[in-house]
């Protein structure tokens, strides 16, 4: 199928600040959706002059909708975050996929769940290659794992990552709870970030061309393609496999409200996210959610609640988009 792509590509070095929480799950590389989405509203609305205070209601209302963000390098391949259904050998750095293991199950919540295996337990680590190329994914999406395109790592030649430390600081004095991280992003020239584009009520794309992103609001050009994928195609089979190409939000922590026909969950640890709190021009409450990349075995399809999003909230910022996957 076609379908349009939107690259946001940075003109200079980005810098995003994230509140720290002293847990032991992991933090989001870059900014969510929420960030995009308001840095896109934002310029639409002043080239309208229009009250950009409606910006929640426009996005709340879904004039626009956009699947991301994942990276892209500079000749336009998209790149996605590593479905966790895959590991390494460290000895070997042969790659291996997961399969069900109905031998072995266990309950969370009184749900039950099967066990994950591969091909061998011992030495396994998670890859030392972050990203897949939408081309891989689509290999990936049909049972196909080629290991000898699987060798690099891609993420060093589409950005470099600096990170700083700080303290919020009131009349010279540390504010209580306001550490923070500030990451600085070099993206190579043409490189940047993706999203899939299934709709834009307003036309609001054919109008931006520019936008403000990061603390600083530095300036990122906006580029819109049509390309051919077959990963939104879907999958026939009884078993099968939900990947999410975004985070998703569960009441239940890695459990959505309905949905009973999952088998098994292959999940990456939770990640701590946050939204802008802009009335207040102040972080957000953080909470975690199921990061993109997590993979969900499921028998049939899943439920008309979950038919568009597989999250519990946030669907106005596409969480939970996920793609079919053969076992």
């Amino acid at each position: 199928m076609k379908i349009k792509v939107l690259y946001i590509k940075p003109l200079d070095t980005l810098a995003f600040r994230k509140s720290k929480t002293f847990s032991t799950s992991e933090e989001s590389v870059f900014p969510n959706a929420k960030t995009f989405y308001g840095a896109i509203f934002a310029a639409f609305f002043r080239n309208k002059k229009v009250d950009i205070n409606r910006i929640e209601l426009f996005i709340k209302n879904k004039e626009l909708s956009i699947i991301g963000p994942f990276l892209s390098d500079d000749t336009g391949e998209i790149f996605f975050r590593m479905p966790s259904v895959i590991k390494m050998n460290d000895e070997t750095e042969e790659y291996y996929k997961a399969y069900i293991d109905k031998t072995f199950s266990f309950n969370i919540e009184e749900k039950k769940l099967y066990g994950i295996r591969y091909k061998k337990m011992r030495n396994l680590k998670e890859p030392t290659k972050k990203y897949v190329s939408l081309k891989e994914l689509e290999k990936i999406k049909y049972g196909y794992l080629n290991i000898s395109d699987m060798k690099e790592s891609n993420d060093q030649r589409i950005y470099k990552e600096e990170i700083k430390i700080g303290i919020a600081l009131k009349n010279r004095k540390a504010v209580e709870r306001m550490l923070y991280l500030q990451s600085y992003y070099r993206f190579i020239e043409n490189a940047g970030f993706a999203f899939f584009v299934e709709y834009d009520n307003l036309g609001i794309l054919n109008e931006v061309d520019v936008i403000k992103l990061g603390s600083k609001g530095k300036l990122a050009r906006l580029e819109l393609k049509e390309i051919e994928t077959t990963i939104f195609e879907k999958i026939n089979d009884k078993e099968k496999g939900i990947l999410l190409l975004t985070p998703a939000f569960f009441d239940r922590g890695v459990l959505p409200k309905h949905c009973d026909n999952i088998i098994a969950i292959a999940n990456y640890k939770p990640e701590s996210i946050g939204f802008w709190d802009l009335k207040n021009n102040k972080p957000g409450e953080m909470f975690k959610v199921v990061p993109a990349g997590s993979v969900y075995y499921i028998e049939g399809d899943l439920s008309n609640e979950y038919t568009e999003n597989f999250t519990d909230k946030f669907q106005e910022f596409n969480f939970g988009k996920y793609i079919e996957i053969e076992l």
